[in-house]
């Protein structure tokens, strides 16, 4: 049986052995040790990186570990485990503070290809909370953006099944095994991020929640955003946690004013008050987040502008992929099946039609839509707005704010 172990196997093994967290294992990985080499080292190899109660823990799980049972509880459970060694760990994780040795997944991961943002808050948040919490959420999913938060009461659970009502992906991390529902008032909200997204968490299966466990996940949750915005919260609570964090991890921070004797807006209101950026709307979330994607795609094409130039692949877009997804910059456009009226030229593209209607004062989506209506094609706003970004971002146009116009070169 052991011919048959993988690598995958192994690591599984070595992050469920009791007292060894991220940081012990990452003293017995150095020097590229494998996780198989690690299952065979004597007593005298382990103790030069292990405490002697580590050491004789692992030894025990050794001894006792079924691997393919433990496979096979996962396969049941429909969990993936994902370690650091694997290619689909999520990148965004890999240079944080402590970052977890592997996650369980159920459903799937948030795609690195298009942007997050994180939506959290107070659980007994109050009913302009409430409000805010689904427009956002809402205003995202129908944006294409990524919602990522902690499936806990109040902001953000309201915002994550706010996003999922729209047709949005959203990614839960919790603070319990991802087989584990909690809380249960929010099961509807669970059982959706599994179908059309995911549940995401560094304890095994089956791990109850505690209260520890919800400020360690709050790093994963900022780290897997590009934009972390604070709908309500008090001054002192679990949220800020997270905005620590995020603001370590260099992530941008917004948050929701609100009425200063409203105690449930301390939060936001303090954070505005040390920097913090201000959202009114769903449209201030998403103009930050285009600054810090054009950017963060800016350095990107700094740093790999010798290997463009030989791309030639190309990633086709079907009716179900989300709109933020990369287009192929050899190619003049995406067009969308029947988003064309049968009198326009075949060869009028999306990319011509939106080149034609920005000019040097700014135009804004909405415009753009107007005008590209007039030529007889019909896209949706998710799909104009992917477009759209797509295009700024590899310079073809300009994009000021929630404005576009013509790139000047």
């Amino acid at each position: 049986m052991t011919g048959k172990l993988t690598e995958n196997d192994y690591a599984l093994w070595l992050f469920n052995i009791r007292g060894i967290g991220n940081k012990s294992i990452d003293k017995l990985l150095c020097g590229d040790r494998t996780c198989k080499e690690i299952y065979g080292m004597d007593k005298k190899e382990l103790s030069m990186f292990l405490s002697e109660k580590q050491v004789d823990s692992l030894i025990k799980s050794r001894n006792v570990w079924d691997f393919e049972k433990e496979r096979r509880k996962l396969e049941n459970k429909g969990i993936k485990f994902i370690s650091r060694i694997d290619d689909e760990y999520p990148e965004k994780l890999k240079n944080i503070e402590d970052p977890p040795f592997a996650l369980y997944v159920k459903g799937r991961l948030p795609n690195p290809d298009k942007p997050a943002v994180a939506i959290i808050g107070a659980r007994m948040c109050s009913e302009y909370g409430r409000y805010m919490a689904r427009q956002i959420g809402r205003g995202l999913a129908f944006a294409g953006v990524q919602v990522i938060s902690g499936m806990a009461r109040g902001v953000d659970g309201i915002s994550q099944k706010a996003a999922l009502q729209a047709g949005g992906a959203s990614y839960a991390i919790v603070g319990s095994g991802v087989d584990v529902c909690y809380p249960d008032d929010n099961r509807d909200v669970y059982e959706e991020l599994c179908l059309s997204g995911g549940v995401i968490s560094e304890y095994p299966p089956g791990t109850e929640p505690k209260a520890n466990f919800f400020p360690m996940r709050n790093r994963i949750i900022s780290a897997l955003s590009d934009v972390v915005v604070v709908v309500e919260a008090r001054r002192k609570s679990g949220t800020q946690i997270t905005v620590d964090t995020a603001l370590e991890q260099g992530k941008e921070v917004l948050a929701c004013p609100g009425r200063l004797t409203d105690r449930l807006s301390d939060g936001c209101n303090y954070l505005i008050s040390q920097g913090a950026g201000v959202v009114i709307d769903v449209n201030d979330v998403i103009d930050r987040l285009w600054h810090v994607r054009n950017r963060a795609a800016s350095q990107n094409r700094a740093l790999q502008m010798p290997a463009v130039a030989t791309q030639t692949g190309s990633k086709s877009i079907s009716s179900g992929d989300a709109m933020w997804e990369d287009d192929n910059e050899n190619e003049a456009l995406t067009t969308f099946p029947g988003s064309v009226s049968e009198h326009v030229d075949p060869e009028e593209t999306l990319e011509t039609a939106i080149l034609e209607s920005v000019d040097v004062i700014p135009i804004s989506s909405s415009g753009i839509m107007e005008k590209i209506s007039e030529r007889g094609i019909e896209i949706s706003v998710p799909e104009l707005m992917k477009k759209l970004f797509d295009m700024s971002n590899m310079g073809k146009i300009a994009q000021n704010g929630v404005y576009f116009l013509k790139r000047e070169f």
